[in-house]
């Protein structure tokens, strides 16, 4: 069963991803600013969203200020449950007010805005560290934030969250670094979009020996994800280039995902269970993958590491769902992909299904999955932890 949450009806647009806490809320950044018109000039979203494990609002959710304009993918939650998300700086080609493209911003768990606001004379936020078109914001275990600049191909650190005590990487064999996301040993992998390629960190910042990662069959990669033993899993959208600032849009294209192995040394390509332009990615509690697909309203689960906990007689990488997925009407196009402890997915229907020639392409709903995968402790930081 699959079901569609819209808070209020009057605030969501175009919801890039989300992040889950220790209660199971989810919080979620949002594109756009609100119109029930495709076609009216919308800039960027000025709000934090909260919704509860039972998919209405929480408590003063909509939440506003701390520079929060035009968010993009990047949302996460720190280990003191602090939320950061990124600014990207969405918005319609006719907006009169054009979001900056550089910085993040940082929230209580209350909802409460610690970054600057905006002003007539600063963007807000913070904007240490040479932010510039950020996308992907994700802790590791020690609370460090990562900061993946699509803009300028550099990931910024900040050490402990603390924006004055950043450091800024650079040279790292990736162009237009998207996503994010740690192994066992806090070592950092970065995908990057336009080089077809994956960079390894080490928790300092420093590639490992075997940085960047070309082989695995990388084709415009996006999100990522760590399973339990510290593995890498990619999905590759094979038709979507970020637009930071320019990028193509192929909406007809397959796609795949590349495993990684967590010492970077070993990889491989799976195709299959209905993928189409894959973009986010997950992994349970049971060590199975979990994708969105950008493309006709599906989502596709894959056998991951574990496979005693796929169906008899299924491998590693395998598809577990159908040749066209896990399919709801309710779908649009797909961005984030996150799990509850209760085994939810929780879904952004991020844009319409027929976005072209629209000012106002996003779309307004969180689609739940409902109890469909293994439940997770949360928040996630760093590799996935069952329940039990």
């Amino acid at each position: 069963m699959a079901l569609r949450f819209d808070g209020d009806g009057k605030s969501i647009d175009g919801p890039g991803n989300s992040a889950i806490d220790a209660r199971g809320n989810v919080w979620v950044d949002n594109n756009y600013t609100f119109s029930g018109n495709p076609q009216a000039p919308v800039c960027g979203g000025r709000l934090l969203l909260k919704f509860t494990p039972a998919g209405r609002y929480a408590p003063g959710s909509p939440y506003s200020g701390g520079g929060v304009n035009g968010d993009g993918y990047g949302i996460t939650l720190d280990p003191h449950g602090n939320i950061w998300v990124g600014n990207f700086g969405f918005s319609s080609e006719a907006c009169t007010d054009q979001p900056p493209h550089l910085s993040v911003s940082e929230f209580t768990p209350s909802g409460k805005p610690l970054s600057p606001d905006q002003t007539a004379t600063s963007p807000g936020g913070f904007t240490e560290g040479g932010i510039f078109w950020p996308q992907g914001v994700v802790s590791d275990q020690q609370g460090n934030i990562w900061i993946a600049n699509c803009g300028n191909n550099t990931v910024t650190r900040y050490a402990n969250g603390d924006p004055h005590a950043y450091i800024s990487l650079s040279g790292l064999g990736i162009q237009k670094p998207f996503d994010i996301a740690f192994n066992g040993a806090g070592q950092a992998f970065v995908t990057g979009n336009e080089s077809n390629t994956v960079a390894m960190l080490n928790p300092d910042g420093t590639p490992t020996a075997r940085s960047p990662i070309t082989t695995g069959g990388f084709s415009l990669p996006l999100g990522i994800a760590a399973d339990s033993q510290g593995n890498m899993w990619v999905a590759n959208s094979n038709g979507l280039g970020v637009p930071c600032p320019s990028g193509s849009l192929q909406f007809t294209s397959p796609g795949s995902v590349t495993f990684i192995s967590s010492d970077g040394a070993r990889t491989m390509n799976f195709t299959g269970g209905g993928m189409t332009i894959p973009w986010g990615i997950a992994v349970d509690g049971n060590d199975n993958v979990w994708v969105s697909n950008f493309y006709l309203q599906r989502v596709t689960e894959l056998c991951g590491i574990k496979s005693a906990n796929c169906p008899p007689g299924t491998r590693t990488g395998q598809p577990i769902s159908p040749p066209a997925g896990y399919g709801f009407n309710g779908l649009v196009r797909n961005t984030s992909l996150q799990i509850d402890p209760s085994g939810n997915i929780w879904i952004t229907n991020n844009w319409k299904e027929n976005p072209q020639g629209l000012s106002n392409p996003g779309g307004y709903q969180m689609v739940v999955y409902l109890g469909v995968a293994g439940p997770l402790r949360t928040p996630l930081i760093g590799p996935p932890r069952p329940l039990s």
